[in-house]
C-alpha cells in the first residue's frame, strides 16, 4: 500500500534558492524524504573537492528531513560520464561518483541514482554501453563497502543511445551483474521510449527501487497537473506491484522554478487524493 512518506522532494526546481530554503520549503509542506540534486550552488562536489556533509547533516538535523537519494551531475556536457572514452576522463568520473557515494555513506542516504551515460556519435553507442559496463562494475563494487546502492535509470534517446530503452537497460543490469544494482524507474524516459510501467516491472520486479515522478505530453519532466498523464493510474501501476521506494519529484518546467513550494504542495495534495482513491479500491 502506498503512502504520503513515499513522495520525495527534490531540489532540481529549486535552483534558483540556496539548499535551505529548500530543506524549510519541505519541512513547511510536511514532505519528510527528499532526494538531493548534486548542483554546485547547493552542494559543491567534483573529482577533486567536495563540501564537507556536515552542511548537509545540520539542514537534515534542522528540519528534521531525511536524504534518500543523492543525484549526480552526469549528462552532456558535464564531465562525469558513466560511459567516457578518453582515460582522463574516465578516472574523473570515477573519482567523482566515488565522492558521492561516501558522501551518501556519510548522511546516511541508501540511494545514489545513475544513468548510463552517453555515447559519442562517431562511434557505435555498443562500445560505450561496454564502457558503462565497466564503469558501473568498479562504482557498484565501492558503493557495495559502504552499504550503498546504486539506482539506474535509463535516458531518452535524445541525450542517449546507451541505455534508451529496457532491452540496452537490461543488457547494462546483466552485464554489472551486482546485488546492489537496482533500477529507477523515470516517467519522462519510458514515456519517450513508448514504454509502460508494467513492462519495466514485468522485466525487472522487485529491482525497481527508485522512480522520478513526472508528468508530460507524454515525456517531459513537468508538474503534475501540466501534462497530459493520469497521477491516479500511474500509481496504481506501482500499487499493483508493491512498490515500496519513493517518488521524487524532478521538475524542469521553468514555471516551477519560481516558487517551487507551491508547485510540491499541489503535487502532495493530489498524491494523497489518489493513494486514497486506490486504497479505498483496494478494500472493496
Amino acid at each position: 500500500m502506498l503512502s504520503i512518506n513515499q513522495l520525495y522532494g527534490m531540489n532540481i526546481h529549486y535552483r534558483y534558492y540556496d539548499l535551505e530554503y529548500f530543506f524549510k520549503s519541505c519541512s513547511q509542506n510536511k514532505i519528510e524524504n527528499v532526494e538531493i540534486w548534486l548542483c554546485p550552488q547547493h552542494f559543491y562536489i567534483n573529482a577533486f573537492f567536495s563540501e564537507k556533509s556536515e552542511k548537509i547533516k545540520k539542514l537534515m538535523e534542522k528540519y528534521k528531513i531525511s536524504v534518500k537519494c543523492l543525484c549526480p551531475e552526469q549528462n552532456n556536457p558535464k564531465p562525469n560520464n558513466i560511459a567516457a572514452r578518453e582515460e582522463n576522463l574516465i578516472q574523473y568520473t570515477y573519482q567523482y561518483f566515488k565522492k558521492v557515494i561516501d558522501l551518501a555513506n556519510a548522511i546516511n542516504s541508501d540511494l545514489v541514482l545513475i544513468t548510463p551515460g552517453w555515447n559519442y556519435y562517431d562511434e557505435d553507442p555498443s562500445k560505450a554501453r561496454k564502457r558503462s559496463i565497466s564503469m558501473i562494475k568498479k562504482l557498484s563494487d565501492y558503493a557495495q563497502e559502504r552499504n550503498i546502492t546504486l539506482v539506474l535509470e535509463s535516458i531518452w534517446n535524445k541525450s542517449s543511445l546507451v541505455g534508451d530503452t529496457i532491452e540496452k537497460i537490461q543488457q547494462i543490469k546483466g552485464g554489472v551483474n551486482r546485488p546492489n544494482l537496482k533500477l529507477a524507474l523515470d516517467l519522462g524516459a519510458i514515456n519517450s521510449a513508448q514504454e509502460s510501467i508494467e513492462e519495466w516491472f514485468q522485466v525487472f520486479g522487485a529491482d525497481i527501487a527508485h522512480c522520478h515522478f513526472v508528468d508530460g505530453n507524454p515525456t517531459g519532466h513537468l508538474p503534475w497537473g501540466e501534462g497530459e498523464l493520469s497521477m491516479e493510474n500511474t500509481l496504481k501501476a506501482f500499487s499493483n506491484h508493491n512498490y515500496s521506494g519513493g517518488f521524487s519529484m524532478e521538475y524542469l518546467y521553468q514555471e516551477s522554478f519560481k516558487n517551487p513550494e507551491i508547485w510540491d504542495l499541489k503535487t502532495k495534495v493530489q498524491f494523497q487524493k489518489c493513494i486514497k482513491i486506490i486504497e479505498g479500491d483496494l478494500n472493496d
